[in-house]
């Protein structure tokens, strides 16, 4: 699998097969999703990786009883170390940069999980003090997303997203941008542009 096949086609998991995730893929996912960009590089993220059924059922009825949460394999909890963001960017990082840091780390978390042939989904909708009681975190870790992990079984129909030439400006808000995405001829980019095109088109077609 391609790096843009990988994002194109990242989908949302409904259910998982009742298979084991090894430690080691697990390994690589976290080793991936902390190499995200922070601010300031300070890496304010906890990840509490949870295969205890006792506990995810615990996480199930704090995420409004998603099955996905109980059903999955492993479930791993993203959290925001809100102590360092303040100390470094005081509220700002704490209201803004906690959240921008751990979504990035989810994001890549996601994609890299994708590359190993494994599914999952961000749930986002949770109560968040039932997360904490759960898990026993301190009171300066904010949970910030849930990631179910496990190979798919079922998977959520993707929404075809709207064409990004309709929500990008040049200088200024709503001034059109005319770009193409496609590598341009007589470029020192240009040997990679039949594989890319080949793989953007045949997506775009689908």
């Amino acid at each position: 699998m391609d790096f843009f096949t990988a994002v194109t086609k990242l989908e949302t998991v409904k259910k998982y097969e009742k298979k084991d995730v090894d430690d080691k893929l697990i390994g690589v996912i976290l080793y991936m999703a902390n190499h995200a960009e922070s601010a300031g590089g300070i890496q304010g993220w906890e990840f509490i990786v949870v295969r205890d059924p006792e506990v995810k059922n615990l996480l199930y009825k704090a995420a409004f009883k998603l099955d996905v949460v109980k059903d999955a394999p492993v479930d791993i909890v993203v959290c925001a170390d809100l102590k360092k963001f303040s100390i470094k960017y005081e509220e700002r990082g704490e209201y803004l940069y906690s959240i921008q840091d751990t979504a990035a780390a989810i994001t890549i978390m996601m994609i890299t999980a994708q590359f190993l042939g494994l599914g999952t989904n961000w749930i986002r909708a949770f109560d968040e003090q039932d997360v904490k009681t759960a898990l026993g975190l301190p009171n300066e870790l904010r949970p910030v997303g849930i990631v179910t992990l496990g190979y798919p079984a079922e998977k959520a129909a993707k929404p075809k997203p709207k064409e990004f030439e309709y929500m990008t400006s040049v200088d200024q808000f709503k001034k059109k941008y005319d770009i193409s995405y496609l590598f341009q001829t007589g470029t020192k980019e240009e040997a990679f542009k039949p594989i890319i095109n080949q793989i953007i088109d045949k997506l775009k077609k689908k």
